[in-house]
């Protein structure tokens, strides 16, 4: 592996952005005690860990005025998100560490550790997750592998939903209005009694027209949940309905954008969804240090879609079992804490249309163990290791295939004070080749390889009251990255590539009414080996920034104004880099909050305040020539809601 970033990356502004906040906040050092799961998946105040977590909280979310998910991951350090109808749902898919055309599958998304990943080439649907059902949103950058396993490529986005308090009764209601006919309505009760019962419900109905001709969206989305905390230990079980009506626009031509981007090239076309998830798990304390996890999911798609007028159905059935033994050993630096677990994913994927049928099932079972080792009472060690094997079993021909392999991480935090710390990374990362992405290949191939991966990063954090600031340096190396090869129509390995980048975060409180935020990303995507050796990989853009400033005049009156910044780059299919590149594009977004009467309050927000003409994703391809997705111009939404 080279690291040659450190002599590539721009990082003077990074370097003056992270030094102003050390020197201004030099003489203030807090210690924080932050409780997240992603980072060892369990629920405690953690060691430092050598990685960069970032949380994203219920409030934040609330200022920011974001009604879907897609709106608030758009603006994180590192992430660039792709929207193939302009909906912000069900077809946007996230990338992060370089990954976009293929992002759907190397970046692992999560709803309380359950996998809202598929085995086809569909996205994770954002869409199912209600924002008002949002306690916290933990992102972990970089590969994730041997926590995690398949999929955990490019990061991990762990969606935390709200639980009930002991003792409390909370809730809300909300009316929702705007542009392109946009109607919601959601509700949501939680209640903890004092004998340890608790519950939680929620109901969300949005509708809208959308941008584009043929965009229209339906959708209904009820959870119900129940836990009991007894002592020892926990239970619970939950369930979720998705109904989920779409239209599909398709892409358009850029003389047709030209002409107007708003019409559609796929007046019938639709994807109609239906999602039924269930689980149930718990754990039980084995003495005082020790806990046993597990749960188990069981999530069913059934999908109805019409492409030119051939209609066809696809059903996706998901099991996941997820056991875990965490624990702690005392030491005389501090605690070590042990997380052991196995993780077992089957699903079975079967789609039939004009062109063809396909019935397939995928078994997959890893095990893993992770340890962070305080071997002074400021140095902490995480080492881990992970073994993982595949079956794809096709029903239509009786093959079979199996694949297996290991996946290794290293890393060292040394905390300097309570506020400041550094840290450096070795990981590895995997993913195994889905059902869609194995019955379309180059002729002579049946299975594609598994694609592997090999990241080092070096990173320092200040986490004060008032300024929080992070700097992390990576490089990434991939073989066999599993992509789509828009002039031969198939599923193919690439040649050895690589990525690297600098990414840099900084929140500063300036004072009790008036906080920024801002980040900003550089980002080196190209192929290492090859005909192509040395291009860059498509439609990943150099340069990414956002900054947001929220802004409290009042005590009821909160005000949010964020920009995003998303830099020029190849289309998806340029491959040979011989085309121009698509225009950078600034996105300027404002929210208003007003608490007009105790637990009533009003939202005004404005998206594309200056009315840019954009599209999320632009490519080409033998077949079409030079097509994009045109994405909103300026919308508006209004809201009312009643706290409880």
């Amino acid at each position: 592996m080279t690291l040659s970033l450190f002599t590539r990356a721009p990082l003077s502004a990074a370097v003056i952005l992270l030094t102003g906040s050390l020197t201004a906040h030099a003489v203030e050092e807090v210690a924080l005690d932050k409780v997240t799961v992603s980072g060892t998946r369990s629920e405690t105040v953690q060691l430092p860990l050598a990685t960069s977590i970032t949380v994203i909280d219920a409030e934040q979310i609330r200022q920011s005025g974001a009604t879907q998910v897609s709106e608030v991951l758009r603006l994180q350090a590192g992430i660039q998100l792709q929207d193939l109808d302009g909906s912000g749902g069900r077809n946007v898919t996230i990338g992060m560490r370089g990954f976009t055309a293929n992002a759907a599958n190397n970046t692992l998304v999560l709803v309380d550790g359950r996998r809202l990943n598929n085995a086809s080439l569909a996205a994770p649907a954002l869409n199912t997750i209600a924002i008002k059902d949002i306690e916290r949103i933990e992102i972990v950058q970089g590969s994730a592998g041997v926590l995690y396993g398949d999929q955990a490529v490019g990061g991990v986005i762990n969606v935390i939903t709200k639980r009930a308090t002991k003792g409390e009764l909370n809730g809300s209601l909300q009316v929702l209005g705007g542009s392109d006919d946009l109607q919601s309505y959601t509700a949501s009760v939680n209640q903890g009694f004092d004998n340890g019962l608790s519950y939680n419900l929620s109901a969300q109905k949005r509708k809208t027209d959308n941008y584009r001709d043929n965009n229209k969206a339906d959708i209904e989305n009820v959870f119900a949940g129940v836990r009991y905390d007894f002592t020892g230990g926990f239970i619970f079980a939950d369930g979720q309905h998705v109904d989920d009506e779409l239209g599909l626009p398709g892409n358009l031509s850029d003389a047709a954008v030209k002409e107007d981007r708003r019409q559609t090239r796929t007046p019938n076309d639709y994807a109609d969804q239906k999602t039924e998830t269930w689980r149930v798990g718990g754990g039980v304390d084995l003495g005082s240090e020790w806990q046993l996890l597990a749960e188990y999911a069981d999530r069913e798609d059934k999908s109805e879609s019409s492409y030119s007028d051939s209609v066809s159905h696809q059903v996706l059935r998901s099991k996941n079992f997820t056991p875990r033994l965490v624990g702690t050993l005392g030491l005389n630096t501090g605690n070590a804490i042990v997380t052991l677990g196995y993780d077992r994913n089957d699903a079975e994927y079967s789609s039939a249309s004009a062109w063809g049928g396909n019935d397939t099932e995928q078994k997959s079972d890893g095990i893993y163990g992770q340890l962070v080792l305080p071997f002074t009472t400021a140095l902490t060690a995480t080492l881990g290791a992970r073994y993982s094997n595949v079956e794809d079993i096709d029903n239509l021909t009786g093959d079979n295939h199996k694949a297996s392999l290991n996946a290794q991480e290293y890393g060292l935090n040394y905390q300097f004070t309570p506020a400041f710390r550094v840290f450096a990374r070795y990981a590895e990362g995997f993913r195994f080749a889905n059902a869609d992405e194995n019955a379309y290949t180059l002729f002579g191939v049946d299975y594609l390889q598994p694609q592997t991966s090999e990241s080092a990063e070096l990173g320092v954090a200040w986490d004060g009251d008032r300024i929080s600031t992070s700097l992390t340096a990576y490089q990434m190396d991939v073989d066999n990255e599993i992509m789509y090869d828009a002039f031969n129509y198939a599923n193919i390995n690439l040649p050895a590539s690589e990525r690297q980048g600098v990414m840099v975060d900084a929140t500063f409180v300036v004072t009790e009414q008036l906080s920024i935020r801002s980040n900003y990303t550089w980002t080196d995507a190209e192929l290492s080996s090859g005909d192509l050796k040395g291009n860059a990989v498509p439609f990943v853009a150099e340069n990414t920034a956002n900054l947001g400033l929220v802004f409290k005049p009042l005590d009821s009156l909160t005000t949010s104004l964020d920009a995003s910044y998303t830099g020029s780059r190849y289309r998806v299919g340029d491959d040979l880099n011989n085309a121009a590149k698509v225009k950078d594009v600034t996105l300027l977004n404002a929210n208003i909050m007003w608490a007009v009467v105790e637990n009533v309050e009003l939202g005004l927000r404005v998206k594309n305040i200056t009315d840019e003409t954009y599209s999320d994703y632009q490519g080409v391809s033998a077949f079409s020539g030079n097509y994009q997705y045109p994405q909103p111009g300026r919308t508006w939404n209004a809201s009312v809601s009643w706290y409880f």
